[in-house]
Parts: C-alpha cells; sequence; structure tokens
C-alpha cells in the first residue's frame, strides 16, 4: 500500500510540474506576443525611437533575403541595438518611408518567437505631392522576446517580386 501511495504522490508531483511548467511557457508567450505587436506595429509606423526603447542591447537583427548593392550578398547583419537602429535610420533617410505597413495574415507564438505572416506595404513620398509610391510584398517576421525586451529581429521579405506602383497620396488601402 505504501508503494502504491508513493508512486501515485510521485505521479501527482510531476503533473504539478508539468501544468506549472506549461502555464510559465504560455505566460512567456503571451508577453512575448504583447511585446511583439507593440514593436511591430512602431515598426510599421517607422517609429525608430519607439522601437529601439523595446530592443536589448545585444539585439541580432537579420535580413537575409534583403537585395541592394549596399547590404552584400548577405543581406543585412547586425548584432547590437546600436548597429541595428543605424541600419533602419540610414533606411529612413534615404528612402523617406511615410509608413512600412505591415498587414498579417497570420501571427503565432511558440518559445517566446513570434511569428508574423503577411505583408509589406511601404507608402513612400514622390516628387509630387498628391501621390505616393507603393512598394507592396509578401513577408515574414519573427521577434524573439526576452525580460520584456526584442532579442532577435528576423526579416524575409519577397524583395525578388514585390508590387509596386504609384497610388493616390490619400490612398489608405
Amino acid at each position: 500500500m505504501t508503494r502504491i501511495l508513493t508512486t501515485l504522490a510521485v505521479a501527482i508531483s510531476a503533473t504539478f510540474t508539468l501544468v506549472a511548467a506549461a502555464n510559465a511557457q504560455e505566460d512567456a508567450n503571451a508577453e512575448a506576443e504583447a511585446v511583439a505587436r507593440a514593436y511591430m506595429a512602431l515598426y510599421s509606423a517607422v517609429d525608430w525611437d519607439g522601437m529601439e526603447a523595446l530592443l536589448a542591447e545585444n539585439v541580432r537583427f537579420r535580413d537575409t533575403t534583403a537585395q541592394s548593392p549596399d547590404v552584400g550578398p548577405d543581406g543585412y547583419a547586425e548584432d547590437s541595438r546600436d548597429g541595428m537602429m543605424a541600419e533602419l535610420r540610414t533606411f529612413g533617410e534615404t528612402y523617406n518611408p511615410i509608413e512600412l505597413g505591415f498587414e498579417w495574415d497570420q501571427v503565432f507564438t511558440s518559445n517566446s518567437r513570434v511569428v508574423f505572416i503577411g505583408h509589406v506595404n511601404a507608402l513612400y513620398p514622390t516628387e509630387t505631392p498628391d501621390q505616393n509610391f507603393r512598394w507592396r510584398a509578401e513577408q515574414v517576421t519573427v521577434i524573439t522576446v526576452r525580460d520584456g525586451l526584442v532579442v532577435g529581429h528576423q526579416d524575409f521579405a519577397n524583395y525578388a517580386h514585390p508590387e509596386q506602383g504609384l497610388v493616390a497620396a490619400d490612398s489608405v488601402d
């Protein structure tokens, strides 16, 4: 009888441990998703200062799909908040985006990684005040959050086949 009670006690204890671990992971995922969604809203709005406030000092930023003579064959790779923000601010100063206009069809969280699947729907000013240039492409972004800060940011965009063209400056679609 004692052996049965001991086995039962161990099984109950293991169950509580597993439930507690699952609840802790769910809490971490919920926090990660809240931080990542706030961060991506700032990214979408080209709010570099707001983004910077949510970045860990040693954040890893990667966009290996970026295609441009100035980024090289492996795209963007930065391993610090300062380096990442310098890249984004240079991008902002060079292209003057009005917004990146992310539209996410699907978002899921696993192991404090938040995966956004959808489109970048960027708007840029033109020399004509009543029109903007729209650049739209499929995009996946993976944000990793630890201790309430973004420690990893990976972008994957379809730079090779975007939809692009002029739209009315007051266009919202």
